[in-house]
């Protein structure tokens, strides 16, 4: 009976080692088939981002083409297939691979959707809704690979890419956006700042926005240089869209606003930036795309003494190429006195289409008091470049050698893009006294018998620009047309270079003007930076906001009681603070600012009317993003 007991007991024991054999064995195998699966899904989550990232490194890629005038060119491969075999398309649409450091990689490739591009508006509830648009639709395909080589995700995504003119802004601000304006300010057209925007107007006065406002920063009920609302608790309101709602007030300290369910989609917060040109793309002697595509580059040619080099011209002036070099045959005729006489006669014997001024007798010299007042040293007197448009214009037509041969009639750009620049030792200063005069702009056409008709025209400086006189202002003979500059100042149709010696702000008086033209300028940074570092640094840091984008030089009174208006209509553009000007808004000794009659042109809605090279900015619009499990 024992033995039997004790292999029975055996027995069991062997039973036993063989489950927990069979259970060890068992959980080995799970372990592994566990391991495995993690591992496996592991490298699915890696794959996939490596496909992600494949996907926004090519959109990027698009995005950047477009912001550079240039959209996708080349032929798209036959899918991923096409990749591999070596059939990987060419230009912008071919396969490009990226390596990661996790040992993964994507490869990608675009295709365009037929029918690109279509013209289109934004459509109601999207930020920019109701502006036109080119609206081109492309599909990117991303598969990520392990170091296998091995399928681990195929993603695709579909976009819109839309090219939205700036001019078909009101007012649009790259950086902070400030209003405290004194009176009724009305502003019909879209708005838009990548930074932050300031609504504060002064005590009695009113800003109303009529159209959709949209802020990528924050939006404060208040001012920018000091916290205090005294003296700025004027009413700020937009339209809901079918009638006015005011913002809260502004009563005792600079507020947030949070909350603007109240004005539906006419107010937008939190819109994601949006990526523009910058200001050194009109750069001379640049790569930029105005320097290189200008139809006419013309350039004061100054001394390291800073005077008129003469020996190329009796001027100073010249028309150059691209790289800067002096067009003898273009420049021998801008020069001539019988094909080109014009108003400008100083700078060089007889009258010329082109001057400078700077130096010489009482009369010949230009002070801008905006910038006397920041350093009445550098800036006693300003070195400038005169240009008589009719005068300049009559002379093309003439002598056509001067813009390469082209009529006035010019499309090639949708019209004709000048570029007028400065070239000295202070070219590139941070403040300097250099600047671009243009006159006797009111009628954008030659005068002559038979003339070519100027379809469209755009100036381009990177020094400051002065607009003296109406500019474009006969509506009868308006021509779709921007100002781009560093700063931008107005002398009324009263000014002479007499008042450059009148200290006595009483006694140079402005007088009523007009100007018709979109605008492109660097306005002054309040607090000296963007966004909140900027804030509370004083009254006299203020870098006087939109209606700072015209630097007034005049006492506008007349009899010293009635103020005449400045009327403008166009497009405000600001692409940030000025390069080659330091000077602020205030302190206000040498001006006083006309009624600003202002408004945004509605002729620039139609895409034919905006000004030759009107600046774009491109943002991409996702439609479909799509995990393809077809490994």
């Amino acid at each position: 009976m024992k033995n039997r007991n004790s292999g029975f007991a055996i027995l069991t024991v062997m039973m036993m080692l063989v489950v927990i054999a069979s259970l060890l064995s068992t959980y080995m195998i799970v372990s592994r088939t566990e391991l495995a699966l993690v591992k496996s899904s592991r490298d699915s989550a890696t794959g996939f981002n490596a496909a992600e990232a494949g996907l926004n490194i090519r959109a990027e890629k698009i995005k950047d083409l477009f912001t550079d005038y240039q959209r996708p060119q080349g032929i798209a491969p036959s899918g991923i297939e096409g990749c591999d075999s070596g059939s990987i398309g060419t230009g912008d649409f071919a396969c490009e691979s990226y390596t990661f450091d996790n040992n993964h990689n994507a490869v990608s490739y675009l295709t365009e959707a037929p029918g690109s591009p279509v013209y289109t508006l934004i459509p109601p509830g999207q930020p920019f809704a109701g502006l036109n648009t080119q609206e081109y639709r492309y599909n990117v395909t991303s598969v990520g690979r392990n170091s296998d080589s091995s399928n681990e995700a195929i993603l695709d995504l579909t976009f819109k890419s839309r090219l939205v003119p700036l001019f078909q802004f009101a007012i649009f601000f790259q950086e902070d956006l400030e209003f405290f304006n004194g009176a009724a300010m009305t502003v019909t057209g879209p708005v838009h700042t990548n930074g932050d925007l300031y609504l504060s107007p002064q005590t009695g006065g009113t800003t109303s926005l009529n159209n959709q406002t949209t802020v990528a920063g924050t939006f404060y009920r208040g001012q920018k240089s000091q916290n205090s609302c005294s003296g700025f608790q004027g009413t700020a309101r937009a339209m809901n869209p079918s009638s006015y709602v005011d913002f809260p007030a502004c009563s005792t300290n600079r507020a947030t606003v949070t909350n603007v369910s109240s004005w539906n989609d006419n107010v937008m917060l939190g819109v994601k930036p949006v990526t523009v040109p910058s200001p050194e793309g009109m750069d001379s002697y640049s790569t930029g795309e105005y320097w290189q595509r200008a139809d006419l580059r013309l350039v004061l040619q100054l001394t390291a003494a800073g005077l008129p080099d003469t020996a190329a011209s009796t001027t100073g002036v010249q028309v150059v190429t691209t790289s800067g070099a002096n067009i003898v045959a273009a420049t021998n005729a801008l020069h001539d006195g019988t094909s080109c006489p014009g108003l400008v006669s100083t700078g060089g014997t007889g009258a010329r289409p082109i001057g400078t001024q700077g130096s010489g007798t009482a009369g010949n010299q230009l002070r801008l008091y905006r910038e006397y007042q920041h350093d009445p040293v550098v800036n006693n007197f300003q070195r400038t470049l005169e240009v008589d448009m009719l005068a300049l214009l009559n002379c093309i037509q003439r002598n056509p050698t001067i813009i390469g041969g082209k009529l006035l009639s010019d499309i090639t750009e949708q019209g004709l893009v000048f570029h007028f620049t400065i070239n000295g030792p202070n070219r590139a200063a941070s403040h300097n006294n250099y600047s671009v005069r243009i006159r006797n702009g009111a009628v954008l056409e030659s005068n002559l018998a038979g003339a070519a008709v100027v379809q469209g025209l755009t100036i381009v400086t990177d020094q400051g620009m002065v607009i003296w006189g109406n500019y474009n202002s006969v509506n009868a003979t308006w021509k779709p047309s921007a100002i781009m500059a560093d700063t931008v100042h107005l002398l009324s149709n009263s000014w002479v270079d007499a008042d450059s010696y009148t200290t006595d702000t009483y006694t140079r008086d402005g007088s009523a003007t007009t100007v018709q033209t979109a605008i492109i300028s660097g306005i002054a940074r309040t607090g000296g930076a963007n966004g909140s570092t900027g804030q509370d640094q004083g009254a006299d840091t203020n870098g006087g906001g939109v209606i700072n984008i015209f630097r007034f030089n005049e006492w506008f009174r007349v009899g010293s009681s009635s103020i005449p208006d400045f009327t403008y209509s166009g497009s405000l553009v600001s692409l940030g603070a000025p390069r080659r000007s330091q000077s602020s808004w205030g302190p206000f000794t040498y001006y006083s600012a006309p009624n600003r009659a202002w408004s945004y042109d509605t002729r620039f809605n139609t895409s034919t009317n905006l000004p030759p090279m009107t600046p774009v900015f491109v943002y991409l619009q996702q439609e479909l993003f799509v995990r393809d499990y077809e490994l």
